[in-house]
């Protein structure tokens, strides 16, 4: 199975930002009975071959066929044991835990990614009815689904619909506060095909705002105030054993002008962003992060609510400051959290934002796929700082 066209795809859609970031994402080929789909944790911007699990097609979708547990602990667990199997003679890796769904699209080439010009319309108050109307017939459009088996068993529903009623199938799948799936037989056809969607969004949503270098048209008392935060943020992280990171941009800077501006900001809008950027952002007034004392308090309260420390710590008028146990960890906070601002700022060309549910966010924060694909990131960074 040559996976040359795949990985070529791959990696010209995963190394533009503004289509993935950190190890968001996932692709696939498939020839005959087989499936190449990429590994979970694996980035795609610089993926190879070596980077894909090769799985049986048949085994795959005969997992329909199964009777499976209602609970859904039990029922992953399941599912996980049987994608295993499915996997190739010599196949080690764990495959993306969207391979069900990749296997159902009756196409060559499936690419899934979350770029923040669609998830401003997938996380917005209008996303199911304004995805309609834009794009009707030629795409399926879902409410939110809990990802794993029972998204893929939803999909295969909509598809086994659209197969009976005579239509072509899908080649365009939206999910709500999650992403998008493109399928096709080429890839010129998948590059066109989000073209086609980027030109339609772009048509209907303000662009982001100019960047006017906010960190260097601040006042010499702003500057002082500034250099107060970062000496308790540095404390701090040093009191709770992490690193940090910051960042500072014109968009966020909107956001960050009163605990009201940052309300569409303080859920999380995709599993993408509890993953890296954590469930809960901690957004704090300038008084309260001018000292280490008043900002330890905050964080530790934080952590009694949530029972997590932040990855994201906001401070008003300031600044986002990425936390994590180690320097490519809190960037990566920043970076994801920068998306979410873009994805609010989209979304309010359609009604404001739509955040995850409370229960979506506890399932995915407990869900084992996620702590393992988080876990496998961590271990790339680890690797490419020795190298």
């Amino acid at each position: 199975m040559n996976l040359d066209p795949i990985v070529q795809l791959s990696r010209n859609f995963g190394s533009n930002p503004d289509y993935v970031l950190a190890g968001g994402g996932n692709t696939s080929q498939k020839e005959g009975d087989f499936i190449a789909i990429k590994a979970s944790g694996v980035q795609l911007g610089t993926i190879d071959a070596a980077g894909f699990v090769r799985l049986s097609l048949s085994k795959l979708t005969a997992l329909f066929n199964i009777e499976l547990p209602s609970n859904s602990d039990e029922r992953e667990k399941i599912v996980l044991e049987k994608m295993l199997a499915a996997r190739l003679p010599g196949q080690t890796m764990r495959p993306s835990v969207e391979t069900l769904l990749h296997a159902l699209f009756p196409f060559r080439f499936v690419v899934h990614l979350h770029p923040a010009l669609i998830n401003g319309l997938l996380c917005s108050r209008e996303a199911l009815s304004a995805a309609q109307a834009l794009f009707g017939s030629e795409a399926a459009v879902l409410p939110y689904i809990t990802p794993g088996y029972t998204l893929a068993d939803a999909v295969r529903r909509i598809f086994e619909t659209r197969t009976l009623s005579g239509q072509s199938p899908y080649k365009i799948l939206f999910l709500q506060n999650h992403g998008v799936f493109v399928a096709a037989d080429t890839a010129e056809e998948i590059k066109a095909l989000y073209d086609h969607i980027f030109a339609t969004l772009k048509a209907k949503v303000n662009a982001l705002p100019a960047e006017d270098k906010v960190a260097e048209s601040v006042s010499a008392e702003e500057k002082v105030l500034r250099s107060k935060v970062h000496t308790a943020v540095e404390a701090c992280s040093t009191k709770f054993n992490v690193r940090f990171f910051f960042t500072l941009n014109s968009l966020l800077n909107r956001f960050l002008a009163s605990p009201e501006a940052f309300l569409p900001l303080s859920a999380p809008f995709t599993p993408d962003h509890i993953v890296y950027a954590g469930a809960w952002p901690l957004f704090v007034t300038q008084h309260q992060a001018q000292t280490s004392e008043h900002l330890e308090v905050q964080i530790n309260a934080h952590h009694a609510r949530h029972g997590e420390l932040p990855k994201v710590l906001a401070v008003q008028g300031v600044g986002i400051f990425g936390l994590g146990k180690d320097i490519a960890a809190a960037e990566r906070a920043c970076l994801l959290f920068t998306d979410a601002a873009k994805i609010a700022w989209y979304a309010q060309s359609f009604g404001g934002v739509h955040s995850m549910e409370s229960p979506d966010i506890e399932f995915i924060r407990n869900w084992e796929v996620e702590k393992y694909r988080s876990s496998i990131a961590s271990k790339n960074n680890i690797a490419a700082s020795k190298q």
